[in-house]
C-alpha cells in the first residue's frame, strides 16, 4: 500500500508546482518538466505490476486467445493493439505495461490542461477508485481516459476532433459510444428543480422501470450478463448514498455559485460556468444510474464512464464557495466521503486487487 501513496504523494506534488508555474512564459520548460514529474510515479507503479488487478488473469488468457485466433474482444483496435504488443514479446505483462501508460497519459495530460487544480484532480481520481479500476477493467479505463482528454474539444466546439477521438475510444470499449450526445449539453443551464423531480420519479416507479430495463437489454448482446457469474443481483447500497449526496452537493453549488461566485463577461452581463454544467449533468445520470444496479448486471461500469468527469468537477465546484473557512470543510467533506467509499469497496466489496502490490521484477528475479 505503500507504494501506492508515495506515488501519490510526488504526482499531487509536482503537479501543484506545475499549474502554479503554468502560464508563465519563463518557466516553459520548467512547467513541462515538471508536467512529465506529475505523470511518471503513478504511471510506472501501474506499468511495473505484475498479476495486480482483478481482470488481470481474463486480459492475459485473451492476449494469447487473440494472436491464436482462438477468440478475441468485439472491439478490434484492441484486438489490433493486442496483435502488436504480440509482434514484440508473448509475454502478456507488456500489453498490461502498454495499456497503464495509455491510461495515465490521456488521464494526467487531461488534468494539466483542463483542471483547474490537477494536485487534487488526482487524489480525487484515486480516492473515487478510477485510478485501481484502471489496474482492471483496462479497455474501458482506456476509453474513459481518451473521452477525459477529448473533452477540451467540447469546450472548443470542435465537434469533427471529439468525435474522432470518441470513435477511436469506442473501438478499444464500446461503451465510450455514450460519450458522443454529451458534446450537445455543452452550454445547457441546469434545472435543479426538474432533476430532483426526475430522480424522485424514477425512485418510485423503480420496479416497473427494471423490468423495463431488463427486457431493453436482453434483447442485446449484452443479454449473455444476466445468467453468468456478473450476476450478482444486489443494490450497490453505498454507492446509491454517495451519490445521491454528491448529486445534491452538486446542484446545490451550481445555484450557490451563481449567486456568489457569478462568472462576468467584458461586458459585465452574468455568465454560466457551462463546464461545471456539463460535468454535474453527467454526474447525475451516473447517479441515476446506481439506481438499477440491482437489476442490470454490470451497471457498475456505466456509472463509472460517466463519474470519471470527478476529478474536474469537484475542484471546480470547490472555488464556488466563496468562503475560505466552508471551502475548507468543503474539501475534508468531499474527500472524507470519498475515503470511506474506496475503503469500503476494498475491504467490504474485494475490488479492484490492489493488494497485496506486487512488481514485474519479482517475477523475473
Amino acid at each position: 500500500m505503500f507504494v501506492y501513496i508515495i506515488a501519490i504523494a510526488l504526482s499531487m506534488t509536482f503537479a501543484y508546482y506545475a499549474y502554479n508555474a503554468k502560464g508563465i512564459e519563463q518557466l516553459k520548460s520548467t512547467y513541462r518538466t515538471l508536467c512529465i514529474l506529475t505523470f511518471l510515479p503513478m504511471t510506472f507503479v501501474s506499468v511495473i505490476r505484475y498479476e495486480v488487478g482483478t481482470d488481470w488473469p481474463i486480459y492475459k488468457e485473451y492476449f494469447h486467445m487473440i494472436n491464436q485466433g482462438v477468440d478475441k474482444f468485439n472491439e478490434p483496435l484492441f484486438n489490433l493493439l493486442n496483435r502488436v504488443v504480440y509482434l514484440f514479446t508473448h509475454h502478456s505483462w507488456a500489453l498490461f505495461a502498454v495499456c497503464a501508460f495509455i491510461i495515465c497519459y490521456f488521464t494526467f495530460r487531461a488534468f494539466m490542461e483542463q483542471s483547474i487544480n490537477p494536485a487534487y484532480s488526482i487524489l480525487i481520481f484515486v480516492l473515487s477508485g478510477d485510478y485501481f479500476n484502471s489496474q482492471n477493467q483496462i479497455r474501458q479505463a482506456m476509453a474513459m481516459a481518451i473521452f477525459l482528454y477529448a473533452m477540451k474539444y467540447i469546450k472548443s466546439r470542435e465537434l469533427i476532433k471529439y468525435v474522432v477521438w470518441i470513435v477511436i475510444a469506442g473501438l478499444i470499449h464500446a461503451s465510450a459510444f455514450i460519450y458522443l450526445p454529451v458534446y450537445f449539453l455543452y452550454g445547457k443551464k441546469i434545472n435543479a428543480k426538474l432533476l430532483g423531480l426526475i430522480y424522485a420519479a424514477i425512485v418510485v416507479f423503480l420496479p416497473v422501470m427494471n423490468k423495463v430495463m431488463v427486457f431493453v437489454v436482453s434483447k442485446t448482446r449484452y443479454n449473455w450478463y444476466f445468467d453468468s457469474a456478473y450476476n450478482m443481483n444486489e443494490f450497490y447500497k453505498l454507492g446509491f448514498l454517495v451519490t445521491s449526496f454528491f448529486m445534491v452537493v452538486t446542484l446545490f453549488y451550481y445555484y450557490y455559485g451563481q449567486k456568489h461566485w457569478k462568472k462576468k463577461s467584458e461586458e459585465g452581463a452574468e455568465c454560466e460556468d457551462y463546464e461545471y454544467n456539463l460535468m454535474t449533468y453527467l454526474y447525475y445520470f451516473a447517479a441515476v444510474s446506481v439506481l438499477f444496479s440491482a437489476a442490470i448486471p454490470q451497471m457498475i461500469r456505466i456509472t463509472t464512464a460517466l463519474s470519471i468527469v470527478t476529478p474536474f468537477l469537484f475542484p471546480r465546484m470547490m472555488v464556488r464557495e466563496h468562503k475560505r473557512n466552508r471551502r475548507l470543510v468543503l474539501y475534508a467533506l468531499v474527500t472524507g466521503v470519498f475515503f470511506v467509499k474506496i475503503l469500503y469497496d476494498v475491504l467490504h466489496n474485494g475490488w479492484y486487487d490492489a493488494v497485496p502490490y506486487q512488481t514485474i521484477f519479482s517475477r523475473l528475479f
